[in-house]
């Protein structure tokens, strides 16, 4: 150990001065800048990990995981401090240095690197004593006030009660909850809420079986009293983190009195905090409330607020602004274009069309990833998607949580600008070939899946499209297009019907025959992704739903969406028996 960490480590092993991990970690990385001995590496590296990983997908399944993970330039995945440094020779200073030191916060970081890395670095199993001088030293940390911030307390001592229970160990565990209490009592402040509650979360709620009756009722009344304070004159979000736990503890007691009161403690305080604020806020503040009502159960309430939300929806879209982008394609490269495309006759162009103009699920994944990558801010928070009225029909969570939302949410982007080169492609194909309805109809009923009996009806979908009357075709063509999927389906065995509420059958969803793994098999993933994004799914462009059940506004029955069904339906038209 040179003599400049040397002293560093006799200041920091005596010092009782409160402090953090990080500024440890950051006077350690001065003293071993140019060291790269084994005790400089273990010291270095003991104070860079990060706590409260476990639930964290790159982690390794210990409390203690990388400071930072990051993929490199060749593809692959690194990480600060790696697991792939902790050897044997390591491990054991952190024992010696847990027993040497005085300093109670360094002294529960070795033994809890001991603990808790041991077998997963090196496969030994640690000493059971180590877990308790770790137990004890997070106490002392939290009992003095040793955290630099509060709520580095917070996550000392949810840590010392978490390993004092999975030990078993009552009379540690009691010390804790002691512990855990006083220390919300010192440092709560109303108007923080992360500065309390952990209490009520993790004892009351987390059910812990030794928590006195005492201990519980002081709890609950503290939050009541807290309740009570936060509910006038303070964010309404700051309520909320005081009801939702009071509702969940009184609702698993019965006590359905309390948690009607509480739940509308919080709606009234949301409700009013809407006054004045923005329309596109206020819908956004009153679909929480909803969602919150709906969770317990409340279903007056709810629809109180629903249709409060519907009343707000058209300041929602004229507070909209529109954003716009243009590019420009050389004429020569479009015509170049459009030729490759309707080469071969009618036929192969058909199918060319029908295939080029399937998106590409994986592609559309990595381009989400890497504009993540380049805007992380844009996909860290949840997108809430409007109707024309400005009412919320989908959500779409953070690129973590939901993955295939954004993508879906992209894949519709991408369709519109998509849209120029299928329209051009329709013109060009019309143009060289001058089919009309029937020649058209003849060749999409090549496929089984469209039933006889209804090829008046396609017919009149297709000339109604050739004659750009495209409120007819889409109303005509998209149910279509759903009753030759559910041919497909049963052609190829599966069932159609499903039990419904009065004891008879009904045919299944389309957005349920579109997931039937028959489809996927037929089309692919891409197709079957595809179909799902165009037709059923609210993230996407749910034409089927918003069509079928009346809700699409007259606009939406434009080139653009009639280009896409017909394009559906010339997928549909790939299919042929197989007489093998």
């Amino acid at each position: 150990m040179n003599e400049e960490l040397a002293r560093l480590m006799e200041e920091l092993d005596h010092s009782k001065e409160a402090t953090s991990e990080h500024s440890i970690s950051s006077k350690i990385n001065r003293a071993t800048e140019n060291d790269q001995s084994s005790k400089a590496i273990a010291e270095r590296i003991a104070f860079g990990f990060c706590e409260e990983y476990l639930d964290k997908q790159n982690g390794w399944g210990t409390y203690f995981g990388p400071m930072m993970v990051w993929v490199g330039d060749d593809g692959k995945a690194y990480e600060s401090p790696s697991i792939a440094l902790v050897t044997k020779e390591i491990i054991e200073h952190w024992r010696s240095r847990s027993q040497e030191t005085n300093n109670p916060l360094m002294k529960a970081r070795y033994a809890g690197l001991v603990w808790d890395l041991s077998e997963t670095a090196v496969g030994e199993k640690p000493d059971y004593r180590i877990a308790i001088d770790y137990l004890n030293a997070l106490l002392d940390v939290t009992d003095n006030d040793l955290c630099e911030h509060p709520t580095e307390a917070i996550t000392k001592i949810t840590r010392a009660f978490k390993v004092a229970t999975a030990l078993n160990n009552r009379e540690l565990a009691e010390r804790c909850v002691e512990s855990a209490i006083k220390l919300e009592d010192r440092i709560a402040e109303d108007d923080k809420a992360g500065l309390w509650g952990f209490c009520f979360e993790l004892f009351v709620l987390g059910k812990y079986r030794n928590l006195s009756e005492a201990q519980e009722q002081k709890l609950v009344d503290d939050l009541e009293s807290r309740l009570t304070r936060v509910s006038k004159g303070h964010s309404p979000w700051v309520c909320e983190s005081a009801v939702i736990p009071l509702a969940t503890y009184y609702r698993s007691k019965g006590m359905n009195d309390d948690v009607t009161r509480v739940i509308g403690v919080v709606g009234k305080c949301f409700e009013d905090a809407c006054d004045g604020l923005a329309p596109i806020q206020v819908s956004s503040w009153l679909q929480h409330v909803h969602d919150i009502y709906i969770g317990f159960n409340m279903v007056e309430n709810a629809e109180r607020v629903s249709k409060k939300i519907s009343e707000v929806g058209p300041g929602v879209v004229e507070s909209m602004q529109e954003l716009s982008h243009s590019m420009e394609i050389p004429k020569e490269k479009l015509e170049a274009y459009l030729a490759s495309m309707t080469e071969g006759g009618l036929h192969k162009t058909l199918s060319r069309i029908a295939a080029q103009f399937i998106p590409k699920k994986g592609q559309v994944e990595q381009q989400v990833l890497e504009l993540a990558k380049n805007h992380p801010l844009t996909y860290l928070f949840t997108k809430t998607l409007q109707d024309h009225k400005g009412r919320p029909v989908a959500r779409i969570g953070g690129i973590e949580e939901d993955l295939e939302g954004n993508i879906i949410h992209q894949l519709s982007q991408n369709l519109n600008i998509d849209s120029f080169f299928l329209r051009h492609s329709f013109r060009k194909a019309s143009e060289v070939y001058e089919f009309d309805d029937q020649e058209l109809t003849e060749y999409i009923y090549q496929s089984p899946i469209f039933e006889e009996s209804k090829k008046d009806l396609v017919n009149a979908g297709i000339q109604a499209y050739l004659a750009e009357d495209y409120i007819s075709a889409i109303h005509i063509l998209v149910p279509q297009a759903e009753a030759a999927i559910r041919t497909l389906v049963e052609l190829m065995g599966g069932a159609t019907l499903r039990k419904n509420r009065q004891g008879g059958l009904q045919l299944r969803t389309f957005d349920d025959l579109l997931r039937d793994e028959r489809v996927e098999d037929c089309f692919g993933t891409d197709s079957s992704f595809y179909f799902r994004m165009l037709l059923t799914d609210q993230r996407g462009w749910n034409m089927r739903n918003d069509v079928c059940h009346g809700i699409s506004p007259v606009g939406a029955f434009n080139y653009s969406t009639a280009d896409r069904i017909v394009h559906v339906v010339l997928c549909l038209a790939q299919v042929r028996e197989n007489n093998a």
